[in-house]
């Protein structure tokens, strides 16, 4: 092969791997992903692309109002399914929320609190079985099975069960 020809074909060789490695797939909407936020790294799912290389994301355990737009490069990788339980509360957000350490807040309910619960619009008496962050407790739905729990926020409880 002459040298020029050889140089030729190294070249577009180079180049397409330069393209092939430069290249990530996408990610779709209401796809589950790890993202590098705050002060680690958070599970996120995608609730829109917002251009080539932006996603708007909403992180798992959080309100909407901590809903970001992250770059392609702040996504670390695809995750299979939703995380259980959701990860811990994040650093800068507890801050803002006026929670000056985790472990210092104070719930309004404790484990064994009988409370009532609203879920798809009827109310249910509940027993809460753990508390599983700041203003979320794992409930048992009394007269149901273990496998009814759940974990919920606190503006699903609507009082105390009577």
């Amino acid at each position: 092969m002459a040298p020029q020809v050889r140089r030729s074909v190294s070249a577009g060789l180079m180049a397409l791997g330069f393209a092939l490695a430069g290249c990530k797939e996408s990610y779709r909407v209401g796809e589950y992903v790890l993202v590098d936020w705050c002060d680690g790294e958070y599970p996120a799912y995608v609730l829109a692309r917002k251009g080539r290389t932006r996603y708007r994301v909403h992180f798992d355990g959080y309100e909407s109002r901590w809903d970001t737009e992250v770059s392609f490069e702040d996504i670390k990788r695809r995750l299979d399914e939703a995380p259980k339980p959701p990860p811990p509360l994040c650093d800068a957000v507890a801050r803002a929320l006026g929670i000056k350490k985790q472990d210092d807040r104070v719930s309004p309910y404790s484990v064994g609190a009988r409370v009532r619960v609203t879920w798809r619009g009827s109310v249910y008496k509940a027993t809460i079985v753990e508390v599983a962050g700041p203003e979320r407790f794992k409930v048992h739905y009394d007269g149901h099975e273990a496998s009814w729990d759940e974990v919920i926020s606190s503006d699903r409880i609507i009082g105390g069960a009577n």
